[in-house]
């Protein structure tokens, strides 16, 4: 290579193997980094500017103190706790650090609960952000940042201190039960079970702080990376589960249940069809508005609002809502705005002339009779594509599934997701399903990824030899073994630069969820230049942090990427 020497090309390579570690790309940006830091130095609005974006708040060094302070506390002690329940290790480093992972762990839990250690501030920025600030008692009015009131402070903070001291003195009494050697009362399983205890509360104590906790020194930030993350892991186990489904297998019963399945639903449409019907009739004149009673169904309601009844002298019909018949009438009588309405045909006076009559199902039962009868359609064209081609229903369904996602896109569902689907699902569970809109956007999100993951991996499976699936089937193995064990490995070490593509095209489609007014990095973007009138700084602040972020991501892939190979060579 350009006539170098094995020996001056081993010690060029020894000399650079730091910087080898990088992509190339990233060292033009590490080139550009200076310049970049000029710019945001010498020029107050792109630091105005990414301070907004970011979403750093004004006690950001007083939050992002006691962020570090927790998390120092539950990373080690989890990894204490993990690595003490697997020891011995083979590489004596590990067992070397355990005992400095217990002691940084206590000094911390000890720090906390003496209250030594100020995490106040955070605490108080976790609660007043996790709660209504117009309903809750917690927090101050109008007050932004959110601030909780002097006596909810106090008691958060006592309430938290006392937790610590419970915690620390918990801990102590689990560790020193779980290092006292041959004691017979005490087996080396529950042993495990106390460390394992220990693991898990300080790991969900990190979870809920990396993940989920309101993070005032960088909210934004975390709140972008937090949706990728989410989306990228249910997009993943979904893109499996449809992977899973293509593969399935025609069975012996396979088609005669789908098809009595599609019978029963058939029966079930018809069952709601033929409901009694209800027959409503419109009453009064067209002078001036009509009251439609709470419970008519929307087409009705809609038919008299735009005139396209028998009768009707107008395309554009003035309407208003009533509770029921008896206040409708009221106020045909008493309220000169209203001169008709729309009610049971039961309900009319004897002496009112209806002008219009309309016989319906209600949709109560209009609604279950549409659903069984498309969703028993639906099943009878699968069986039909089963017969057909021979393959299992599910898997044509997951194929319509993938090819519908794939030709949408991913804005329009999330709009409907979003907006119209959530809708509906909080209606038909009476307000107890609301998700909030950072949920309804990691979901649709999810789901319109999930469709391309589903391909990636339904590529890696396939490109695992047939001839090894045989071989461990010859051995006894089950379906689910064989999966596991012989063709998951090797088909998501093949997938894996794929799905590094798949992570970053999240990371830049999250901001899509600013439709949703989700404040993320972009949706804090526009505000900051809607309140500002800058015409630069904020999109070249946005564009920048993008770039660090999509290009810290991919190298991070690369890396995973650089250590699976490793792995298959040693292997």
């Amino acid at each position: 290579m350009l006539g170098l020497p094995e020996s001056a090309l081993a010690a060029n390579k020894a000399r650079f193997g730091f910087l080898r570690r990088f992509r190339p790309s990233n060292l033009i940006l590490f080139a550009a980094a200076p310049f970049i830091a000029y710019l945001f130095a010498t020029n107050p609005n792109y630091g105005r500017s990414l301070v907004a974006i970011i979403g750093v708040e004004s006690n950001a060094g007083q939050l992002f103190y006691g962020y570090c302070l927790l998390l120092a506390a539950s990373a080690t002690g989890a990894a204490a706790a993990f690595f003490w329940r697997r020891r011995p290790f083979a590489r004596p480093a590990m067992n070397f650090w355990i005992p400095w992972l217990w002691a940084a762990h206590f000094a911390l839990a000890l720090g906390l609960a003496a209250g030594l250690l100020d995490t106040g501030p955070f605490i108080d920025s976790v609660v007043a952000n996790s709660v209504d600030p117009y309903e809750s008692d917690l927090v101050k009015k109008a007050v932004s940042p959110r601030e909780l009131t002097e006596e909810a402070r106090l008691r958060f903070e006592s309430g938290f201190l006392l937790a610590a001291r419970i915690y620390l003195v918990a801990a102590a009494v689990a560790l020193g039960l779980a290092s006292l050697p041959g004691i017979a009362f005490f087996s080396e399983k529950l042993k495990s079970y106390l460390l394992l205890a220990l693991a898990a509360v300080n790991g969900l104590s990190a979870f809920y702080l990396i993940f989920v906790a309101y993070a005032g020194f960088a909210s934004g930030l975390f709140l972008t990376l937090r949706a990728t993350v989410f989306a990228y892991i249910a997009a993943a186990i979904l893109g499996l589960i449809w992977a899973g489904l293509q593969g399935l297998k025609l069975g012996k019963y396979t088609i005669p249940t789908f098809s009595a399945l599609s019978a029963a639903l058939f029966c079930l449409c018809v069952f709601f069809a033929f409901q009694p019907k209800d027959t409503y009739a419109l009453i009064g004149s067209f002078d001036g508005r009509v009251a439609i009673i709470k419970g008519t169904p929307q087409g009705m309601a809609d038919k008299i609002r735009f005139g396209e009844f028998e009768g009707s002298v107008s395309d554009d019909v003035r309407i208003r809502s009533a509770v029921d018949a008896q206040s409708a009438l009221k106020s045909m009588a008493e309220n000169t705005s209203v001169s008709a309405a729309f009610i049971p045909l039961a309900d009319v006076p004897e002496e009112a002339e209806p002008v219009w009559q309309a016989t319906f199902l209600p949709d109560k039962y209009k609604y279950p009779s549409i659903a069984t009868g498309v969703f028993a359609a639906f099943l009878a064209l699968l069986v039909v594509g089963a017969i057909i081609h021979r393959l299992h229903p599910l898997a044509i369904a997951t194929e319509f599934f993938i090819d519908t996602i794939r030709g949408i896109p991913m804005l329009v569902i999330i709009l409907y997701i979003g907006l119209p689907l959530s809708g509906a699902v909080k209606s038909a569970s009476g307000g107890f399903i609301d998700f909030s809109n950072l949920t309804r956007g990691v979901i649709a999100i999810s789901i319109g990824y999930s469709a391309f993951m589903a391909e990636i991996f339904r590529a890696g499976i396939n490109a695992v030899p047939v001839g090894q699936i045989e071989a461990a089937r010859s051995l006894g193995l089950n379906r689910w073994h064989v999966a596991r064990h012989i063709i998951l490995p090797q088909a998501l070490k093949i997938v894996i630069p794929p799905l590094g593509n798949e992570f970053i095209a999240m990371l830049k489609d999250t901001s899509l969820l600013s439709i949703l007014s989700v404040r993320d990095l972009t949706q804090r973007m526009r505000e900051f230049q809607a309140a500002s009138f800058l015409p630069f700084a904020p999109f070249n602040s946005a564009a920048i942090l993008y770039v660090f972020l999509t290009l810290a991501a991919a190298s991070l892939l690369k890396t995973i990427e650089r250590r699976s190979d490793r792995k298959g060579q040693r292997s």
